[in-house]
């Protein structure tokens, strides 16, 4: 099993001299790794339910790089131009000399950001470890190209105008499962809504541009990244934000929810996930409330939905996904 703590630990160790005792920036912080031997470290962090964990863990949180550090350390994204861009703010974030640690699992492209980096800096050692590499080197002259990888954390348009960012989910594109749930929306939705995992805000953005009858619609997202895009695609004042874990929303009397669940965090299938959205949900809605839903066509939710909810159709299926409509939820104790 990959151990990225063996990783880290024999970096830290090889450059004990130059590795402050607090002052440190950890970007994309993980609950998997200790970074205990860094002190009073600064994690960054979008995923708020790694974020909650960290704060458990007694660590500092943020999202956003708002200091000056001493050392920073970054693990790299399965995003590339996100990856880059964060190595590029870690860069310009650690003062003159510190040192700037690069972590990464080789199946989220470690040995890329390697190759890349060693053509713009000497770097003074690396460490292959645990299905994956840590790298390291002195911040000494800026590279022009930062300014080119800091462009790619900017917010760019993609489809009918819509803003996202790289590394957040269907970051190039309309998601095809979203665009068929919502052509397969009736068009009586009204009063009060949510969209739980709401993304970058494709589904209630539309839901709102085509239809009065809506109260409001609170979109629930984990990734911060893509709730700020969101904020950017919704110029409605019916539209509610809030960075959390759909499975931790504690709203309810909803008249409706849509949804396109998360099947996985990793690359590996976790149906485990919309399974708890769907009993979510159920807790969440009014005893009339009606759940939409789409997901990939292989994912056996029916047995989950037939025990949180009295009434399940099939509205229609693809060869990749399937549009699902749940109502009257069964009563069960709200937590």
């Amino acid at each position: 099993m990959a151990n990225p703590n063996a990783r880290l630990s024999l970096a830290l160790k090889a450059c004990s001299s130059n590795v402050p005792e607090n002052g440190a920036m950890i970007i994309n912080a993980n609950e998997a790794t200790d970074y205990s031997r860094l002190g009073e470290a600064v994690c960054i962090q979008w995923f708020k339910p790694t974020c909650d964990r960290l704060i458990e863990k007694g660590l500092t949180t943020t999202q956003d790089f708002t200091s000056t550090a001493n050392f920073a350390l970054v693990e790299i994204t399965r995003s590339k131009p996100q990856s880059l861009g964060l190595i590029a703010k870690a860069f310009d974030s650690i003062i003159e000399n510190s040192i700037l640690m690069v972590d990464g699992k080789k199946t989220d492209g470690i040995e890329s950001h390697l190759k890349i980096l060693r053509n713009l800096f000497d770097i003074d050692g690396v460490i292959s470890k645990s299905h994956g590499k840590i790298f390291w080197f002195k911040k000494t002259q800026r590279p022009k190209i930062l300014n080119q990888w800091l462009q790619g954390l900017e917010p760019a348009t993609v489809d009918q105008g819509y803003k996202t960012r790289a590394g957040i989910f269907s970051a190039n594109h309309i998601d095809k499962a979203s665009a068929l749930l919502l052509e397969n929306l009736p068009n009586h939705l009204s009063g009060k809504g949510a969209d739980l995992g709401a993304g970058w805000g494709y589904l209630s953005n539309e839901l709102l541009k085509n239809n009065d009858k809506i109260k409001s619609i609170c979109l629930v997202e984990a990734d911060w990244n893509a709730l700020n895009c969101a904020k950017l695609n919704i110029n409605d004042s019916r539209a509610k934000f809030e960075w959390a874990d759909a499975t931790h929303h504690k709203d309810n009397g909803y008249d409706f929810i849509v949804m396109n669940p998360p099947f996985h965090q990793s690359r590996k299938a976790e149906p485990d996930i919309g399974k708890s959205f769907i009993q979510r949900a159920s807790e969440l809605l009014s005893p009339k409330g009606q759940l939409w839903m789409v997901a990939n066509r292989q994912l056996a939710y029916e047995t989950t939905l037939d025990t949180y909810f009295t009434a399940v159709n099939s509205i229609t299926e693809t060869p990749q996904f399937k549009v699902i409509n749940a109502s009257r939820p069964k009563k069960r104790i709200f937590k």
